[in-house]
Order: structure tokens, then sequence, then C-alpha cells
């Protein structure tokens, strides 16, 4: 039977007040998912090779790859590999807000950020944590240990969002406490001046790091829908702006697009992959995406030390 929580409305989610519980949840549901797919095999099947070892299962050697090469390697599957992901959560105020009844884009990115600690844990890789608004609130180094993932639902579970953002100083942050050839997966509404995050962005990918974008957005922020005059509040510097919508909702519009396609742009530029979720639609296509992006990260690694295996010989 499916789990209920696949493709479940995120303001029903939320009322599990147990994070741990809701992670729990949503993977188990991504997983049935992928069980039932035909294509499941390319998310959660993924096998890396590394050179064979005397007393290697002779089972486990790719005999195709024997034929083309003249040499032995063993297959290793998605249990059996491990990759270092530190999830980047951005807590500032301007992440506490919803219309409607949808959930705010906080409690939709907590939500994601447990579900993706849930979900490293499963394919036993490494998570860590970076909670941060204009200064950094937590750090979780990343581990794969059997109890690792929850200390990080702890710190999860105490975040508020408040204050001014600086993504940037978070950024260059990990950029001085994590060893090369990671995974960051950045998570927030990515409201904030452009330049000094996207420096950080190229120089953790120059440092061989491999970057996800998640950019969070209500679905108004989106669309501009508002009929009457109101008054909007920055969150994160109080400064108030009595607005009448239908004069000023193409120039946002406008605005808003440019602002997200300079990030698109750069990031394509470096290859980090960006998408941008709604706070109304599911998880699971963030979760897919993360997995799909886990796949490929895997193979370059693979590649890299066949490489250096190669170079050896």
């Amino acid at each position: 039977m499916q789990s209920s929580a696949h493709f479940v409305d995120p303001a029903q989610l939320a009322r599990i007040t147990d994070l741990e519980l809701l992670a729990r949840t949503v993977v188990e549901g991504l997983m049935t998912g992928l069980h039932r797919s035909p294509h499941s095999g390319s998310s959660i099947e993924f096998a890396q090779y590394r050179p064979y070892a005397q007393g290697d299962d002779p089972r486990k050697v790719d005999w195709k790859l024997y034929g083309r090469t003249d040499r032995l390697y063993i297959k290793q599957y998605e249990e059996e590999t491990t990759l270092r992901c530190t999830l980047l959560l951005d807590c500032s105020a301007s992440m506490d807000y919803a219309s409607g009844a949808h959930v705010t884009k906080f409690n939709y990115a907590r939500m994601l950020a447990a579900s993706l600690a849930m979900l490293l844990h499963r394919q036993r890789d490494a998570a860590g944590l970076v909670a941060y608004h204009e200064d950094l609130l937590a750090y979780v180094p990343p581990q794969s240990a059997k109890h690792h993932v929850r200390r990080i639902f702890v710190e999860l579970d105490r975040l508020k969002p408040q204050g001014p953002t600086n993504t940037a100083r978070a950024l260059h942050y990990l950029g001085d406490v994590l060893k090369p050839r990671g995974l960051i997966v950045l998570i927030s509404d990515l409201l904030h001046p452009l330049d000094e995050m996207i420096d950080h962005l190229r120089s953790l990918r120059a440092r061989r790091h491999d970057v996800i974008v998640l950019q969070i957005s209500d679905p108004a922020e989106q669309s501009f829908p508002f009929d009457h005059t109101v008054t909007f509040v920055d969150a994160e510097t109080g400064r108030e702006q009595y607005t009448v919508p239908e004069t000023v909702r193409a120039a946002y519009l406008e605005n808003r697009k440019k602002h997200f396609d300079r990030i698109r742009a750069e990031c394509l530029a470096w290859e980090i992959d960006v998408a941008e979720f709604a706070t109304s639609e599911p998880l699971d296509r963030a979760l897919h995406l993360f997995l799909h992006h886990r796949n490929h990260a895997l193979i370059r690694s693979s590649q890299r030390a066949l490489a250096r295996t190669g170079a050896r010989r």
C-alpha cells in the first residue's frame, strides 16, 4: 500500500509536530513511489566502481568492463557508497511568510531539510546542517553515525525565523570548515543581494563541492495576486510600503524575474542545480531533484577515482 504521505499537501503534513516522524513518513512515501516506478533503478540503485582487491567477491566484478579495459573493477551499489552532504538552511525573517492557508516558507524549508536528512541517513550518507540568518545559528558537521540524524532533528526543531539574512557569510563559513568534494544544499528564498552570494557559490565549486540551490517561494510571491490597496512590511527591516497592487504588479513581477534569472544564469555557468519550489507543492519534486543530483555527484566521484587509479598505473 502506498504511503499516505506521498504527494500530501504541505499544510496537512505540517500538522505532524514530530520532525523525525514527519521526515520518516515523507521518505517512506517517496521510496514506495520509487520502488513502484519502472525507472526506480536510476534513482535508488546507482553503482560506482573501485579496483578489485584480493578477497573481494568475484560476483561483484563487472566482467563487461573487464572485457573493455582488461582490468578488474568491483561494482559498488548505493548502500555501499558514502556522500558528505551539508544542508544550509536560511532562518531569516523573510522566511516567516505565508499567504492564505499555505505553510510559511520557513516551515516548508524545515520540513524539506528534515526529509533530506532522513533520506541521507537511509542512503547511509553523511548528513550535516548549517542554520543561519545574519549569524550562524547551528552547525552540525556531516557524519553518517547511526544516531547522528537525531542531532539534526533536535537543531531543526529549536530554530525560529528572525532577523536579517547573510547567505554569503554562511557560504564563506562552509568554505572554511568543509573538506573538498562534498555536496551542499542551500535552502532559501534567495531574497537578498546576490553579488557576494554568487561569489561564494563560485568559490565552493572551485573547491570541487557539488551545490544544489533550492529556492522556496510562497505562491503569492510568484503571482502577486493582491487586488486591494495594502501596506507591505519588510520582515527584516520593518520598513513599510503602502501599495496599490495594480500599479506595481507588472514592475514587481519583472524585477522578480530579473533577480532569479540572474541566479539561474550564474548557477548554470558553474554547473549548480537550481530549482524553485512553491510552499503549496508536495516535497516530492525537491527530493527527486536531490536524488538525481546525488547520483550524478557519485558518478563524478567514481570517475575521479578511476582516473586516479589509471594515473597510478
